[in-house]
């Protein structure tokens, strides 16, 4: 290396050299450290070394005798040093490195090894000497003791804090909730002792009254040469807890008397609360204490309307405390509680419905009152039998009537409060609901007339009949009254024409109570020419109905034919196919024959078709036909459906088949042990709906198409397809500005670090979570288990954020069986921790700056003095730094003894700084 290097490398190691011994000198060629501390009971070191290049003769440690006192004419004794190259070392002092190496361990066993030492050596040319000052001192122990004591009724504590053992005397502080204790509450006495070792104990005794101590501990602060750092003992003491004072009023019964329980209650306060009772009057109350409650027992009657007081009295109160409670006044009240009529007597008054069963008249009482009695009579007198007082109702067995009607009188009492009530009954007569009749018409001919007849049978009450003639037609008619259980019936008979040349109609009118507006019967007279025709036209009418039975539907068609003579020939066929029915003929009162001819079949055998009824009769010239078309089912509607259960992790797949005749033949294609289930439900219009239905994991066919078939009894096959669809979540981001922290195996972060500010109300975490899924639940959780509060994608810190919320925090995103999950490190950062942050930094770059600088001196001593490292004067002191205290080999110069020019060896020094922040 150049000499630039050297010197550089020179004036760093003598920088490092004087901060080391900034308390020490050296004079000529002695290198020592003029003031050595030593611990007692530990070992110390006495460093004295000659650099010079004489001959030593004899090198020695000597110490005066009574070193701390200076004098002209004072002694000194050998302790430790090299005569003749023979080492010695006495009085506790070991044996030099050296003759030029006097460095020795000191065994620091009291304080009378504290002094003065003077190192000296004796060589061909002349003396040299110097001389060091041993210091000792004593590392103390830390004591700490609690006393509690009652003056004056007020509870005292004493906190005593000693450092026995010490040198010098230490100092001791306190801290009361981290500040300096500044309340005149607090007295702080400090004493101490000299031991005859040459130690010493300071004690301080900090003193106040328990009541105004809020923090659960105290801290002694030491402070000692010995320690590096201020010792602090925190010390548990008592405090005191303001309690929580209530008031309450129970009601209570003993021995058939009401009582109010007053309590003054005292909960939750250390110690314990001094509780008083008393009234608004200046009567003293019987009361039970106990610890932390007082109780009295007031008779309601007695006491009624009156205040209690509880006073509470408690160390943590800056006066007494008052709690204040009023007694209700006790009231009653009784009225009838069903529907009434006012009166100008102001007596209430019911009436009631003879015959009514399950009567009740109920009371309603109103009042405050534990209990009363009541006692209700009829007319002065008692009850009527059949009727009793069950609580607060009057409750009538069997059916009512006129013995129940009356002036009934309820009395209502409790000690001295009364109540009164009453009210009048009167029973009205039963109302006969209507009864709506039933009616008939009927048409027949006798002797050349027809006669029609009316009946409104089993009517309440009876009904009223009367006939309806078109204008110009006169008829005879009679009505008949019968009654049967309450029960009336009328009949009317109505004599006319057996015909009418034409169409004539006669109207039954019927009036009852039970009808909105009268009920018509109509009767139509045969027209007088058709009677008298045998080739008159028959009449022909058809009709369809259908039922199900069995899930199938079944159709019935009908050919009613109304001709005159003989019955008419009824035939139903489909295309060229005959199809067998039945016909059944009926001779009307009138002369007409009545032909029905009926087909009963599966609807299924001709739907779409066309069926035909033909008609043959004499009075026809041709055969006539009548069409019915009997229509195709409708098709099936088939469904398909995936839901998601609520109280389920299942999925529901539903498949709905719906139509006319609907069977159950419905089937998923499914894999295999897969379990379906299904249900058949049935409605109201005779169409079957058929619902299959299947629970599986999302996990299981997510992505896939699931497919339902539905196969008919004809053979025909339907199916629907419905996709579950694919989810998935990819991750869950922290969007608040964070640090990741990488794996040493891969580029993704493992943990998040995010730093939030101390004390600041409602501060959120905002997650967002990456994927496609339509919800999901996001939970937080700290590494002890307990969750966090959300508001949404947000994790909340309310109501304030403290260093307690520090650690490492889990959120997962979940959908059923898709989870993504982040790890967040939050740190909570105060106005402490940040002005440390920015020191550090700004330490951080000043040492760069100082590099650059050292660098840039290095260049420039390199270019301008090159021809300077080659000089042995530039290298002896280099060299005398270089060497170790103790070591003699070292000790040899690096350039030859005969003078040589040249450099021996070449040194090489790496000087690296390693400057490392945390932000």
């Amino acid at each position: 290396m150049g000499c630039s290097g050297l010197l550089i490398l020179g004036l760093v190691l003598n920088v490092a050299h004087s901060l080391e011994t900034q308390d020490g000198g050296s004079k000529g060629p002695i290198e020592l450290r003029r003031n050595v501390t030593g611990y007692l009971g530990k070992e110390a070191y006495l460093s004295c070394r000659y650099v010079g290049e004489s001959e030593i003769f004899s090198a020695k440690w000597k110490r005066q005798i009574n070193s701390k006192v200076k004098s002209n004419s004072a002694q000194y004794r050998r302790i430790a040093g090299a005569i003749n190259n023979n080492l010695f070392g006495r009085d506790g002092f070991s044996k030099p490195e050296s003759a030029t190496n006097l460095t020795v361990k000191v065994n620091v066993s009291s304080v009378e090894v504290e002094g003065e030492y003077t190192c000296e050596f004796d060589t061909e040319d002349e003396n040299f000497s110097e001389t060091v000052f041993l210091t000792v001192v004593a590392q103390p122990d830390i004591e700490v003791q609690v006393n509690a004591e009652i003056i004056n009724g007020s509870h005292y504590q004493s906190v005593s804090c000693s450092a026995v053992g010490g040198r010098p005397l230490p100092q001791i502080s306190w801290l009361v909730d981290g500040q300096p204790p500044s309340d005149d509450s607090y007295t702080v006495n400090v004493s101490d002792t000299a031991h005859s070792n040459g130690t010493s104990t300071l004690s301080s005794i900090l003193r106040f009254p328990t009541h105004v101590q809020d923090e659960d501990s105290v801290t002694c602060v030491v402070q000692h040469p010995t320690l590096p750092n201020p010792k602090l003992t925190a010390v548990r003491v008592e405090t005191y807890t303001r309690p929580n004072v209530t008031i309450k009023a129970e009601m209570t019964q003993q021995g058939g008397s009401e009582f109010w329980v007053v309590s003054c209650i005292s909960s939750g306060g250390r110690p314990d609360t001094d509780i008083s009772l008393a009234l608004d009057t200046d009567e003293e109350l019987n009361s039970v204490t106990s610890t932390d409650s007082v109780s009295a027992h007031l008779p309601v009657e007695e006491y009624e309307g009156h205040n209690v007081t509880c006073v509470f009295d408690h160390p943590k109160f800056t006066q007494k405390e008052t709690r204040v409670i009023t007694l209700p006044s006790l009231y009653l009240s009784v009225q009838l509680g069903n529907d009434t009529d006012e009166n100008f007597q102001d007596i209430e008054s019911l009436a009631l419905q003879e015959g009514q069963t399950d009567t009740v008249i109920s009371l309603q009482i109103t009042g405050n009152v534990p209990r009363y009695n009541i006692t209700c009579t009829k007319d002065d007198e008692l009850l009527p039998e059949g009727m009793e007082l069950v609580g607060s109702s009057l409750i009538v067995q069997g059916p009512l009537g006129h013995q129940h009607a009356g002036l009934y009188e309820c009395f209502l009492s409790y000690h001295h409060l009364q109540a009164e009530l009453k009210f009048n009954v009167t029973v009205n007569p039963p109302v006969i609901q209507p009864v709506p009749p039933t009616i008939r018409v009927d048409l027949q001919t006798e002797d050349g007339r027809s006669v029609i007849e009316c009946s409104a049978a089993d009517a309440v009450p009876a009904a009223n009949m009367s006939w309806l003639l078109p204008e110009g037609v006169s008829g005879v008619s009679w009505f008949n009254f019968t009654s049967h259980n309450g029960s009336h019936s009328v009949g009317g008979v109505l004599l006319l024409p057996a015909c009418s040349p034409w169409e004539l109609t006669a109207e039954c009118v019927i009036n009852h109570p039970a009808f909105e507006k009268p009920e018509n019967r109509s009767i139509t007279l045969p027209l007088c020419g058709m009677l008298n025709r045998s080739d008159a036209p028959p009449n022909i009418t058809v009709n369809r109905s259908t039922e199900w039975k069995d899930g199938e539907e079944y159709t019935k068609v009908e050919c009613s034919v109304d001709s005159v003579a003989t019955a008419a020939s009824v035939t139903w066929h489909v295309g060229n196919s005959n199809i067998s029915c039945v016909s059944e003929s009926e001779v009307q009162a009138d002369g007409l024959v009545s032909t029905h001819s009926s087909a009963h079949f599966l609807s299924s055998l001709y739907a779409g078709q066309d069926l035909t009824c033909t008609v043959e009769h004499p009075s026809l010239e041709a055969a006539e036909k009548r069409t019915i078309h009997i229509p195709v089912q409708k098709a099936h509607i088939l469904s398909v459906s995936v839901v998601r259960q609520q109280d389920s992790p299942l999925w529901l797949a539903v498949c709905d088949c719906r139509g006319e005749g609907a069977g159950t033949n419905l089937a998923w294609v499914l894999p295999e042990n897969a379990k379906s289930q299904t249900s058949l439900q049935p409605n109201y219009k005779g169409e079957i709906q058929a619902r299959l239905t299947y629970q599986f994991p999302l996990g299981l066919h997510e992505g896939h198409n699931l497919t339902c078939v539905y196969q008919s009894k004809h053979g025909t096959t339907e199916e629907k397809t419905i996709h579950i669809p694919r989810y998935y979540i990819t991750s869950v981001k922290v969007l608040n500005h964070t640090t990741p922290l990488q794996s040493r195996y891969g580029g993704e972060p493992v943990i998040h670090r995010l730093a939030l500010q101390e004390h600041h109300q409602k501060q959120k975490v905002l997650l967002r979570v990456e994927g496609k899924v339509p919800e999901y639940d996001l939970i937080c959780k700290r590494s002890d288990g307990s969750f966090v509060r959300m508001e949404g994608d947000a994790m909340v810190f309310q109501p304030e954020i403290t260093e307690k919320d520090e650690g490492l925090y889990t959120c997962q995103a979940s959908f059923y069986h898709h989870t993504a999950t982040v790890n967040i490190q939050v740190e909570v950062m105060s106005e402490d921790k940040l002005y440390a942050m920015m020191a550090m930094i700004c330490s951080s770059s000043g040492m760069g700056i100082l590099i650059i600088f050292v660098v840039a001196l290095w260049v420039c001593c390199k270019l301008n003095s090159r021809a300077a490292y080659k000089k042995q004067e530039s290298l002896s002191p280099l060299t005398a730094l270089m060497q170790e205290p103790g070591s003699p080999q070292v000790k040899q110069p690096l350039m030859t003894r005969e003078g040589d020019k040249e450099l021996a060896q070449l040194i090489s020094y790496s000087i690296v700084i390693d400057v490392k922040s945390t932000v």
